[in-house]
C-alpha cells in the first residue's frame, strides 16, 4: 500500500478526514490544484516541514483576517481617517454613539481578555497595552447641555482628543509581531478547535506560552525525529498509513467529536484494547483539518470530492473562494453563503473534466459543534443543476427560520420535497406575520424548484412553467374578484389546511364555492388535482401563491389566465 523512504511518505485518498486534512495541509503550503496531479495520492515530502508552524497559523490569519477580533480592533483606523479627511463633517448622534460602542464592546472588551493577555508577554512594545486599556473612557453622553445643535465644536474636539488615544492602541495591534501573536490567539479558540482541542497550544495546562513554538514541539518536531530515525525494531503500524511506529501512544483523541481517549474509554477497540495508532506525519496531516474546511461563523463545510488529488482540492478551493468573496461584500458575512459557495463550486463545469456525472459527492458540514454527513447522488446533483436559476434569487430571502436558499438546498441535499417549507411561508403571509423578507415570488421559484425535485427522485411527471404560472394566474384572478382583502386570506388559510390534510375534496369543495361565488367557472386544472397528491400539492400552493400574490407578483401575472 505504501511506499516510504526518509523524504517522502505516500498516502492514498480514503476517508473524509485524511482527505481534508491532506487538503488543508496543501492549502497552507500555498499549493493549487493545476500545481498537483491529476493520481489517487498524496505523496508528503519532508521540505513541507520547513516553517510549518508559521505557514499554519498564517494561512488561518491571512484567510480569515475579517473575521478576528484582531481586525476589528485595527480597521477603525480607516474610519479615523475618513472623519479627518472631511473634517468631521459627518460626525452626528449616530456616529458618536458608535465610537462609543467601538471603545466598549471591541477595544476594551479585547484588550482585557484572556487570550490578549496571554499573548502581550510575546509582543515587543513600548506601550503598556493592559494599562491603556484600562484607562480608554468612553466619550461622555449626550444630553441636553451637551448635544449636536448646542456644542458641535466642542464635541468634536472631544472626539479628536478620543481619536488619539485610540491611535496609540491601534498602532500597537497593527504591527506584524501583534498580528503573529494576537492573530494566532484569534484562529486558534474560533476556527482551529473547531477540528481538534486540548493539546499543543490548546492544552488549557501547556507551559508553552509561544503558541508557533508550541505547535512545532507537539507537531512538527516529531515528524523530523521520525524520519531520521531507525524503524526496522517498530512493532507496531500506524492505522491509516500503515507504517511502522514505536508505540500507540499517537492516537485520534485530539480530533473533536471524531476522537475518544483510548486510556478511558477501551470499549471502543478491539477486545478493549486499542489498536489506533498513529505516525507523527499522519498526526499533524489531521491537525491540518480545520485548514480543509471553510468555516463561516459556526458553520465549516468540506467536500469529499475524491475523484483524484487535483479536483479534490480545486473544488475545495472554489469554495472558499466564493465564500470568502461574498463575505466580504455588502452583505457581510452571513452563514447562508457557506451553501451557496458549496452548490457552485459542485456544479462549476469550467470543461468536460469538472463534470460530476460518473460519482457520487460526499459533503461534510460542521455545524453546531457537530459534524453532518450527506452523499450527493448524480441525481440530487442533476436537479441541483436544473434549479440554479431559481435558486440564486434565494440567496437574500428570509424568514423566521432562516434562509430561504439554505432550507432549500438542505432538504434537497437530503432527499426531501418542499411542500412543508412552502406551506409554512404561505402561512406566514396569510397570518401577517411580521419580519418577513421574501415575497410571493420566492414560493413560486420554491415551486419551480420542487417539481424539479418531483421529477427526478419520486419520477413524477412535471407540471411545465407555463402551466404552473396558468394556475397563479387563475388564483390571482380570483383574488381580484373581491373587494374584502380579509376575505381572500380566510379563504387561502382554508385552502392551506386541506393542502396539509391532503383534503382534495375538501379544496375542491372551496374552490367550487369560490367560483359560483364570482359567477366564473373552474379552470381546467381542477381536474388535475385528482391524479395523485404531489399534484395536488403543487397545484394547490401555486393557486393560493396567485391568490394571496403581492404587487411583485401582479406585475407577473398581469397578461394572462
Amino acid at each position: 500500500m505504501i511506499n516510504i523512504d526518509e523524504t517522502k511518505h505516500r498516502l492514498l485518498l480514503t476517508e473524509w478526514q485524511l482527505n481534508a486534512g491532506i487538503v488543508g495541509m496543501l492549502n497552507i503550503l500555498g499549493k493549487k490544484d493545476n500545481e498537483l496531479p491529476k493520481i489517487n495520492e498524496f505523496n508528503f515530502q519532508s521540505g513541507y516541514l520547513d516553517d510549518f508552524a508559521e505557514k499554519y497559523f498564517s494561512y488561518f490569519i491571512e484567510t480569515y483576517k475579517k473575521t478576528l477580533s484582531w481586525y476589528k480592533i485595527v480597521q477603525f483606523k480607516e474610519k479615523i481617517a475618513r472623519f479627518e479627511e472631511s473634517d468631521f463633517a459627518y460626525l452626528d448622534e449616530k456616529q458618536y454613539e458608535q465610537i462609543n460602542l467601538y471603545i466598549r464592546d471591541v477595544a476594551k472588551k479585547y484588550i482585557n481578555s484572556a487570550s490578549y493577555k496571554a499573548a502581550y508577554p510575546l509582543i515587543k512594545a513600548n506601550l503598556d497595552i493592559r494599562e491603556k486599556g484600562s484607562n480608554l473612557k468612553q466619550l461622555p453622553k449626550l444630553t441636553k447641555k451637551l448635544s449636536f445643535d448646542k456644542n458641535r465644536e466642542e464635541i468634536i474636539v472631544l472626539v479628536k482628543e478620543k481619536f488619539e488615544e485610540i491611535k496609540e492602541i491601534i498602532a500597537y495591534f497593527d504591527t506584524p509581531e501583534a498580528k503573529k501573536y494576537i492573530g494566532a490567539k484569534n484562529v486558534l479558540y474560533t476556527l482551529i478547535r473547531k477540528g481538534w482541542d486540548g493539546v499543543s497550544a490548546l492544552n488549557p495546562q501547556t507551559k508553552e506560552k509561544d503558541p508557533y513554538l508550541d505547535f512545532h514541539q507537539y507537531f512538527v518536531q516529531p515528524c523530523l525525529d521520525y524520519l531520521e530515525a531507525d524503524k526496522t525494531k517498530y512493532k507496531f503500524s500506524c492505522c491509516t498509513c500503515e507504517q511502522p511506529i514505536k508505540n500507540l501512544d499517537e492516537t485520534f483523541s485530539f480530533l473533536v467529536e471524531t476522537g475518544y481517549d483510548t486510556k478511558r474509554k477501551g470499549s471502543h477497540g478491539w477486545n478493549f484494547v486499542n489498536d489506533m495508532g498513529l505516525c507523527p506525519i499522519c498526526k499533524l496531516i489531521y491537525a491540518c483539518i480545520p485548514a480543509g474546511f471553510t468555516y463561516v461563523i459556526n458553520q465549516g463545510i468540506f467536500i469529499n470530492a475524491s475523484q483524484n488529488l487535483s479536483e479534490l482540492v480545486r473544488v475545495n478551493q472554489k469554495v472558499k473562494m466564493d465564500i470568502l468573496k461574498r463575505n466580504s461584500s455588502e452583505q457581510g458575512v452571513r452563514e447562508v453563503n457557506t451553501y451557496v459557495g458549496m452548490i457552485e463550486a459542485i456544479l462549476e463545469q469550467e470543461n468536460k473534466s469538472h463534470t460530476y456525472e460518473l460519482s457520487d459527492i460526499q459533503v461534510v458540514r460542521y455545524e453546531e459543534d457537530r459534524y453532518y454527513f450527506t452523499l450527493l447522488s448524480k441525481r440530487v446533483l442533476k436537479i441541483l443543476n436544473q434549479s440554479k436559476v431559481f435558486l440564486e434569487p434565494l440567496i437574500k430571502a428570509n424568514f423566521p427560520e432562516g434562509n430561504l436558499y439554505q432550507s432549500a438546498v438542505q432538504k434537497i441535499m437530503n432527499s426531501e420535497n418542499l411542500f412543508s417549507l412552502i406551506h409554512k411561508l404561505l402561512i406566514y403571509k396569510v397570518t401577517n406575520v411580521k419580519n418577513l423578507y421574501y415575497g410571493i415570488y420566492h414560493v413560486d421559484y420554491l415551486l419551480n424548484i420542487n417539481q424539479k425535485f418531483l421529477g427526478g427522485i419520486q419520477k413524477m411527471n412535471e407540471l411545465s412553467q407555463e402551466e404552473l404560472k396558468k394556475v397563479r394566474a387563475s388564483g390571482w384572478y380570483l383574488g381580484k374578484e373581491y373587494d374584502n382583502k380579509n376575505k381572500v386570506k380566510s379563504i387561502a388559510q382554508r385552502l392551506l389546511n386541506t393542502l396539509k390534510s391532503n383534503n382534495r375534496d375538501g379544496f375542491m369543495d372551496i374552490i367550487l364555492n369560490c367560483y359560483a361565488y364570482v359567477g366564473k367557472t373552474v379552470p381546467n386544472w381542477g381536474i388535475q388535482i385528482f391524479q395523485d397528491d404531489e399534484t395536488f400539492k403543487t397545484i394547490g400552493y401555486s393557486f393560493v401563491s396567485g391568490l394571496i400574490g403581492d404587487k411583485d407578483k401582479d406585475k407577473e401575472n398581469g397578461d394572462g389566465k
